[in-house]
């Protein structure tokens, strides 16, 4: 899809991405933007790079080198491996693309230290930060998760043209991301596009040629199945929704507030207040669900109870609840508990197919995609994207609602 004027926009007016898993008949392993359809620019889920992330396929510079980024809703700067590395960079997967070289773009601009855009990004990210003097060169520094074990990124920002698929599809020409020159990174992409709510923020680079501040995105839980993900306007029909609040502390996050849970049809036993102490997180660059010690240890006993009436038995490994089947038979999905998660106007009714993992084709056991808070971030909770895999997910930010529809893709 071409996204400059007005083509690649879909009917109610928004650019549209289509979405595949990474085993979609239409992918082949390695994604370089010279062998994607004119009007593709696909998001992959591929657990090869790290399991339970969405990629997508963009390229940088003049001319493009293309890369796998993850879409991630709780972040703001979008960044990629540079080179050379400074001082220590995270190794990437081959089909994940090549490192960018700004030397080697005839639109690379450096980002001046006492520009609009190297002021609000070093305002808005909770890390140390700094100036090349010499070149006029800002600096970023940024952080994933807490404390000084956690992920990180940092280098100099830059701008260069942004295109997505083949040809010249260009989305933005000046659009700021990071040149990551010393990272701590677990996953083995190239970097990340961020979807919060700041200026400098993909999303709202690209949103700025909308008529409409929102985004939403399907991705598939089923690698026969087609995604998407849009920027702008979206069709309102077969959506509950929710009240978005984009703001959590002093991070600029999407959040909602969860005031119920059920097990197979029944509450879990929990003062109610419980579930006020912390908004939830969604984040789609996380994959399980991390919910508050009480509230997750009441979750866990009731579904260790409804799975053990089902015959299964449980085993608790650390921070894994997982189930085995009894008898060695094989898991019957549609005789698994599902799980209610009540919000403000309305509840998001999860499948099983989106509550656990597995079969393990060894055992046969199921494992369950929440955790408690301590296995992540402490005393944050998240809603994580295996939760709302197949559901289409809507962020609207202009009304401050968030919305989703199930079986979407």
């Amino acid at each position: 899809m071409y996204l400059a004027g007005t083509t690649g926009l879909n009917k109610v007016g928004a650019f549209q991405f289509p979405v595949y898993h990474r085993k979609h008949p239409c992918l082949s392993s390695s994604i370089h933007l010279a062998s994607l359809p004119a009007e593709a620019s696909p998001i992959i889920g591929n657990h090869e790079i790290h399991e339970g992330k969405y990629f997508m396929a963009i390229g940088l510079g003049t001319p493009p080198v293309s890369n796998l980024v993850t879409v991630d809703t709780g972040s703001t700067l979008s960044w990629v491996v540079c080179e050379p590395c400074q001082i220590v960079c995270h190794p990437t997967a081959p089909e994940a693309g090549a490192a960018f070289n700004s030397s080697n773009s005839t639109t690379y601009q450096r980002v001046g230290c006492s520009s609009r855009d190297c002021t609000e990004v070093q305002r808005s990210l909770v890390a140390p930060f700094g100036c090349i003097e010499e070149t006029d060169t800002c600096l970023y520094s940024l952080r994933y998760g807490s404390g000084s074990s956690g992920q990180y990124s940092a280098g100099r920002l830059g701008k260069d043209k942004l295109t997505i698929g083949s040809g010249s599809s260009t989305v933005v020409d000046g659009f700021v991301f990071g040149c990551s020159e010393d990272d701590n990174f677990n996953g083995r992409e190239s970097g990340m596009i961020g979807f919060g709510d700041e200026s400098f923020s993909f999303f709202n680079q690209v949103a700025q040629q909308a008529n409409y501040t929102a985004f939403s995105y399907c991705f598939p839980g089923d690698h026969r199945a087609e995604g998407f993900l849009s920027i702008g306007p979206y069709p309102k029909y077969n959506l509950v929704y929710t009240q978005l609040i984009p703001k959590f502390g002093d991070r600029l996050v999407y959040s909602l507030q969860l005031i119920d849970m059920m097990v197979d049809g029944n509450r879990l036993q929990i003062d109610p207040a419980e579930y006020r102490e912390r908004m939830l997180i969604v984040d789609s660059g996380t994959a399980d669900t991390f919910l508050l010690a009480p509230v997750f240890d009441a979750f866990s006993k009731a579904m260790i109870t409804a799975m053990r009436a089902k015959g299964f038995v449980s085993d608790i490994d650390g921070t894994m609840t997982c189930f085995t089947p009894p008898g060695g038979n094989s898991v019957d999905w549609g005789d698994l508990p599902t799980v209610e998660m009540k919000f403000t106007r309305t509840t998001l009714k999860l499948p099983p197919e989106n509550v656990f993992y597995g079969p393990s084709s060894s055992t046969g056991e199921v494992c369950l995609a929440f955790k408690p808070d301590a296995a992540g971030v402490r005393d944050v909770q998240i809603l994580g994207n295996k939760a709302t895999r197949s559901f289409r997910v809507v962020y609207d930010l202009q009304a401050r609602l968030f919305g989703f529809q199930p079986r979407a893709c």
